[in-house]
């Protein structure tokens, strides 16, 4: 029994990717499959992942990702022209293939097929993830401050104001932000920190410094 987990927030994309994997992988290959949603618990059992990634969030610890299967395909959905596969990712997405939404259903075929492949090889079942030594990207101090402001709505001049900088830095600290999540623009940069918000992770700085009136770091 081939277990699958699907998780988007785009429910008519999700219902029709269902389909499309049973069309693949029960019709096509003659496999059983159970479909399931997307838990922590159901992760660790899942063969294939299906999951809806915002911009940036493939270089954030994906807490829900970290128990899955050595040799489990991810499929990470996304939207828009940029790649997400840009250099370094976090252990927890290692072996990930990227879907954009609207690529053909040939191209999407040919790619969960590939990766279907390139995931039952004998290499992937001997993959150990290591919190210790995963390279996922985080936000300095100073950059959750400015990113806790820009994220209430505050424009550039009075987050300076507000966190005593200057205007100019308070560009910078925005660029390299940008720079180190593969952002490029506004909309993705809100998209990323909303979904950052609501991480579970172990330390989450950016919550808790949404959560007080200040930043306590």
């Amino acid at each position: 029994m081939l277990q699958i987990v699907i998780g988007d927030k785009n429910t008519l994309y999700q219902k029709g990717m269902e389909n499309f994997l049973e069309q693949i992988f029960l019709h096509e290959e003659g496999r059983l499959i159970e479909l399931l949603t997307l838990t922590e618990a159901h992760v660790a059992i899942a063969d294939v992942i299906v999951k809806y990634f915002e911009p940036g969030e493939s270089y954030i610890c994906n807490p829900i990702l970290r128990e899955r299967k050595p040799d489990s395909l991810l499929l990470g959905i996304y939207e828009g022209n940029t790649n997400p596969h840009i250099g370094e990712l976090p252990l927890c997405v290692n072996n990930i293939v990227f879907i954009n939404r609207a690529e053909s259903l040939i191209k999407t075929r040919t790619a969960i097929v590939r990766g279907w492949g390139d995931s039952t090889l004998a290499g992937c079942k001997n993959i150990r993830r290591n919190c210790q030594y995963c390279l996922h990207r985080t936000l300095s101090p100073q950059q959750v401050k400015v990113a806790a402001h820009f994220y209430r709505g505050y424009n550039t001049e009075k987050i300076a104001s507000d966190l005593q900088l200057n205007v100019k830095t308070v560009y910078a600290h925005k660029r390299m932000i940008m720079t180190k999540f593969n952002l490029y623009s506004d909309c993705e940069l809100l998209h990323f920190l909303n979904g950052l918000k609501d991480q579970k992770l172990t330390q989450n700085l950016f919550s808790e410094c949404l959560a007080g009136n200040e930043c306590l770091f």
